[in-house]
């Protein structure tokens, strides 16, 4: 902290208990007018030369100094009791304060969270590998069907949308727009899960899944209007309990 200078106005005399000025007098320097302060002698004259008391001139004057760091205040002692100095620079540091370009760093504070916000339009974002840009916090428990953490719109239809409770809904706006999934796979693995429970990019335990090399699987029955109640069987063996219907491919033998 920078020191506060004192001293060298007009109101800054030494002085007896009468107002008698005291030239050439010599005072000492206080933390606070109790009677267990601390003397400072931690002192500067304006040259930059240590002084550890203070001395009026030939008018009783008290030169400027500069006090100790960490003290706003002092209380000087010329001999008739302890009377408090304000600093006398007070102006002078409010001025630079003012004219400083930030004075409270909070511009450069605003700056950087700025850098780190998005526009309305036109952001661009870069994550870094290994991160999550965005995180929202849904409601806990249940979470709620009707709040939403992304919702398209067009001010008066809403389209596609995240729920707070995690469902998503796709739906486009204006014309038809085929539902494209796209992604890098292999022949052998999945593109497509669904499970009963947490969702996972693992086929153990999907109740439906649709394969790299475009095969689907299903743990339930396939309805279809041209397929009705047919069974298809393949193998060595027909089926046990066959019904009307059934189809069965032989082969193996």
């Amino acid at each position: 902290m920078a020191r506060f200078i004192f001293g060298g106005t007009t109101d800054t005399a030494a002085e007896t208990a009468t107002g008698a000025r005291l030239p050439n007098a010599t005072g000492t320097v206080w933390s606070s007018p109790a009677e267990d302060a601390t003397q400072l002698t931690d002192l500067v004259d304006m040259n930059g030369n240590p002084v550890s008391m203070l001395t009026a001139d030939k008018n009783g004057m008290v030169p400027s100094f500069y006090g100790p760091e960490g003290h706003s205040y002092v209380w000087a002692d010329f001999g008739a009791g302890r009377y408090m100095m304000q600093p006398s620079d007070t102006a002078k540091r409010l001025d630079d304060h003012i004219s400083s370009s930030d004075p409270h760093g909070d511009r450069n504070y605003a700056d950087n969270l700025f850098d780190r916000a998005l526009p309305k339009t036109g952001a661009s974002v870069a994550v870094d590998s290994g991160r999550t840009w965005l995180t929202v916090r849904v409601p806990a428990g249940d979470g709620d069907a009707k709040g939403n953490a992304l919702r398209l719109t067009d001010g008066t239809t809403t389209y596609t949308r995240v729920a707070n409770d995690g469902a998503l809904f796709i739906d486009t706006v204006g014309a038809h727009t085929p539902l494209s999934l796209g992604a890098p796979i292999t022949g052998t693995g999945t593109f497509i899960t669904c499970h009963p429970g947490r969702a996972s990019e693992s086929a153990e335990g999907s109740v439906f899944t649709v394969n790299g090399d475009g095969s689907v699987v299903t743990a339930g029955t396939v309805t279809a209007q041209n397929l009705g109640s047919a069974r298809v069987f393949s193998g060595p063996n027909p089926p046990p309990s066959p019904r009307i219907g059934d189809v069965w491919v032989k082969y193996g033998e």
